[in-house]
């Protein structure tokens, strides 16, 4: 069972398995089953690696763009050439953005790019970051052609690895915090 996304790939949502041996093929059959969330092994995932600070004096958000993998290949495509945007969101709605250099022709790009953002202590609750990897080799980005190859969000309203980067942020004023995440 697959989550249709017009953008990017499709998730995978679950399956269900049966034993074709306990069937009677020979006519017609219904078969009902609970869907089992599906893992992905770890070179079907396409993640990307990133840093987060926050400095409470200057109220400043660093957000550290070291590098992705498994990054997918359009099936047209004999290669990307990938970037980053990453998006200042608050309370949901996209503020400011800044992205990365382009790296050519690499599914496992390394950028190392520092990219900051100005957000008040007050406002730390209510914001996020949106991580968008695009490919630059899909067309100019002033056309809004770019290709978005997957995204993912670290903020303190999301779930798993996105809400839990983000606490350990905050947690840790100062110091940089590093976590991969997964791109849908």
């Amino acid at each position: 069972v697959f989550d249709y996304d017009r953008f990017s790939r499709n998730d995978v949502v679950g399956e269900v398995r049966v034993n074709m041996l306990d069937l009677d093929v020979t006519s017609s059959v219904e078969v009902w089953g609970d869907i089992t969330k599906h893992k992905k092994p770890p070179e079907e995932l396409q993640e990307v690696l990133l840093s987060l600070s926050y400095l409470p004096s200057a109220e400043r958000l660093t957000v550290v763009l070291l590098k992705a993998r498994n990054l997918f290949r359009p099936k047209n495509k004999e290669t990307i050439d990938p970037f980053v945007k990453v998006y200042l969101l608050s309370s949901g709605k996209r503020v400011k953005k800044k992205k990365t250099a382009t790296r050519k022709a690499s599914t496992n790009p390394v950028w190392n790019e520092a990219l900051t953002f100005n957000i008040s202590s007050a406002n730390l609750a209510n914001s996020a970051i949106e991580v968008c990897v695009m490919d630059g080799a899909g067309g100019s980005d002033l056309m809004g052609s770019t290709p978005l190859l997957g995204c993912c969000v670290v903020g303190p309203h999301e779930e798993g690895a996105g809400q839990d980067h983000w606490t350990d942020m905050t947690q840790s004023p100062r110091k940089a915090v590093a976590m991969w995440h997964t791109l849908r």
